[in-house]
């Protein structure tokens, strides 16, 4: 491989004249010993008169003392300061100096560099407005967005306070149609007893009739201080199965002769449930008589249980009834919604059960399509012994 030879000083020259920064020159003995074209543009010079004059001879007064000091300061091995100059055409350049040595690291000169940073200011000025513009607007769209929000925020206010007042208007409305109906059919009791005192039997199955009306009207209290106070659970351990058909058993009284078959499908070897009793006995009545009263003309209940894969107790309980509407479906467990007319539901019944069976450790989910039916499944975490009872 052939070793490349030393440039000559023309092409050096050539190389140095093609730079876009301008190059001063200053030997050890302070005189300007090149210029190059760039140079000659920024100073408005011509490197022939000023090649081979001392730099002392372009200042005056002070600061040729400075620029001494300086040249003192370069010969003792320190690179000189850096400072911006704006020439009288309106362009901005920036000046470093250079100590320059020999392979020996004695001093030889100084390279004084200048470079037109005009474009550079322009842009970084343009940048930084473009910058503030941006930051502007930002603050002013995030203003809005937070004026939007609070905007919003006060509308879900309203709203809820709104929805509260309508659902309080309705769960009024419910108590109070529960409460006048018995109170209504005890009146007419008392009255028919009052008429009836010489015939016995009469007179005693009207107060059966008055003492029906007081039982719903303490059922009904009671949902309303198991809403409003906490509960407390004595716990054991349960056969799901028997409950439910002590369950069914119980609601048979409101068929009133409508024509709906009820189906059971049992699962072997069931685990118990550790629940309270009394409290498990609501939730199911609740969800077979709310499958009744969607049922008005007839159709099919059917109770199933299984044991699922991660250890729960499944039952569901599902109706061919009319079906939740899909906009009400994710409201159902809310307090005081009911999809039943005003006077006919206080909205607290499968509120109360999703309580119960979540303070169980357990879950409900719900399914239901408009004129197909709803399926309720009830999961529960089987008892620790495991046991079937």
């Amino acid at each position: 491989m052939t070793a490349s030879q030393p440039i000559s000083e023309d092409t050096l020259i050539r190389v140095l004249d093609s730079l876009n920064i301008g190059l001063v020159f200053i030997d050890a003995q302070n005189r300007i010993a090149f210029v190059n074209k760039s140079a000659e543009q920024i100073r408005n010079m011509k490197r022939e008169d000023r090649i081979g004059s001392s730099i002392l001879e372009c200042h005056r007064g002070a600061m040729h003392a400075r620029v001494l000091n300086v040249i003192d300061d370069f010969r003792k091995g320190t690179d000189g300061p850096r400072h911006r100059v704006v020439r009288s055409n309106g362009r901005t350049f920036d000046n470093s100096y250079n100590v320059v040595v020999d392979e020996s690291g004695d001093y030889k000169g100084i390279a004084l560099v200048s470079q037109d940073v005009t474009e550079k200011l322009m842009l970084e000025q343009q940048l930084k407005k473009t910058n503030e513009e941006l930051e502007r607007k930002v603050a002013e769209r995030t203003a809005q967005i937070e004026a939007t929000y609070r905007e919003l925020q006060h509308a879900q206010e309203q709203l809820m306070h709104t929805e509260k007042m309508a659902s309080i208007g309705r769960f009024v409305s419910g108590v109070a149609h529960e409460i006048n109906n018995p109170l209504d059919g005890i009146q007419s009791c008392i009255r028919l007893v009052l008429s009836e005192l010489d015939n016995k039997a009469q007179a005693e199955n009207y107060l059966t009739l008055g003492l029906e009306g007081l039982y719903k009207i303490e059922l009904l209290v009671k949902r309303l201080l198991d809403y409003a106070r906490p509960h407390v659970y004595e716990r054991t351990p349960l056969n799901i199965e028997t409950l439910l058909d002590n369950v069914l058993a119980f609601a048979q009284f409101r068929l009133n002769g409508t024509p709906i078959r009820v189906e059971r499908k049992s699962c072997d070897a069931l685990p118990a449930v550790d629940a309270d009793e009394h409290y498990l006995q609501q939730v199911f009545l609740n969800i077979i008589l709310n499958a009744f009263d969607a049922m008005k003309t007839g159709g099919t209940l059917t109770i199933s249980t299984c044991q699922q894969g991660d250890g729960r107790v499944a039952i569901e309980i599902t109706d061919t009834g009319c079906g939740i509407p899909k906009d009400a479906l994710h409201k159902i467990f809310d307090p005081f919604f009911t999809t039943k007319s005003h006077e006919s539901g206080t909205g607290l019944g499968l509120y109360l059960s999703y309580n119960v069976v979540n303070n169980h450790g357990g879950d409900i989910e719900v399914r239901s399509e408009e004129g197909v039916g709803t399926t309720f499944v009830v999961l529960l975490p089987a008892a620790l012994s495991a046991g079937t009872k």
